[in-house]
């Protein structure tokens, strides 16, 4: 199992809600290519990495497989790997799920929410003149998760961050063949819209990006990955 911290030693976790805290570190970890596709997740070197028992280790790795995370093959259980029809059917739930959180965020845009939106944009600018591909996948994620929250809805929150996991690791495993400044640009503009409460401009915003979104995806999946297409 690949180390789960970038410096090289594991990442303890506080003894508080260990299932939920080991969830959310795993999730980080794959979403941001640090546990790549196809990683097998052995349960025993996910509590010792973490620093938990196996109960809370095998629970989270539970959790991520009903998330579509991690699947369990007669090897064991692994990091998902996505065919060309996982990455497409992913996406076409993506635009109809993210086109509702965008709208309602739009709705619910406040001063706050401006400067917190504001703010994640400079942080992918910073990642993306340093050509930071860690600190730019993180950034972009955060991005949509706070429009995501702002939009208030907590059970299209919970869907939106269990369908997605697998397109934004995917994306972070491949980000060498994205156009970086392409995303910059379209999280720019749909977060010029948000900000306005314009709900038909960020509708529009969204569906231009995610429709270039997958164009990138399906063009970096087959150079990557052309004998699975």
């Amino acid at each position: 199992m690949v180390a789960l911290h970038a410096d090289g030693h594991a990442a303890p976790v506080e003894r508080v809600s260990l299932k939920t805290q080991a969830v959310d570190l795993l999730r980080q970890y794959i979403a941001e290519g640090r546990l790549p596709p196809g990683t097998k997740l052995v349960e025993r070197e996910v509590a010792e990495a973490l620093g938990i028992s196996r109960a809370p280790a095998r629970d989270a790795l539970l959790e991520l497989e009903k998330e579509g995370l991690v699947v369990t093959r007669p090897s064991g259980r692994h990091v998902i790997e996505l065919t060309e029809r996982d990455i497409r059917e992913l996406y076409a739930v993506r635009v109809a799920l993210e086109t509702l959180a965008v709208e309602l965020a739009a709705q619910h845009t406040s001063a706050a929410h401006q400067q917190a939106n504001l703010a994640q944009l400079d942080y992918m600018r910073d990642a993306l003149a340093r050509h930071d591909a860690a600190a730019f996948t993180r950034a972009d994620i955060e991005s949509h998760t706070l429009i995501w929250q702002q939009a208030d809805n907590r059970h299209l929150l919970r869907n939106l961050q269990s369908i997605l996991g697998p397109i934004f690791m995917f994306v972070a495993t491949t980000l060498e063949l994205h156009d970086w400044g392409e995303t910059l640009a379209a999280h720019t503009d749909l977060v010029t819209a948000i900000n306005a409460g314009d709900v038909p401009a960020t509708r529009a915003s969204i569906r231009r990006h995610l429709d270039e979104s997958l164009r990138q995806a399906l063009r970096a999946f087959h150079i990557r990955l052309p004998h699975q297409a």
